[in-house]
């Protein structure tokens, strides 16, 4: 996992993938990296679907449908 945080969600915010997960990340981990996946129209969220600017687990996705999916399964 070391270093692979920034590139997953980088691949994300250029269409290189279409959802990341991530547990235990911090605000730093996240923080800058929220504004350019929502920029290419992702959603970025906990997986409770709060707010991700204080870290914590992470759901990325590329758009708003498959995140509102990925969530209803997270969340079972």
């Amino acid at each position: 996992r070391y270093g692979t945080d920034c590139y997953a969600f980088a691949m994300l915010a250029a269409g290189h993938a279409d959802l990341v997960c991530e547990a235990g990340l911090q605000a730093y981990d996240i923080g800058g990296l929220i504004a350019p996946i929502e920029q290419a129209g992702g959603v970025v969220t906990r997986w409770d679907g709060g707010p991700a600017e204080q870290g914590g687990d992470i759901l990325a996705s590329a758009n708003p449908a498959l995140h509102e999916a990925a969530l209803a399964i997270l969340n079972g």
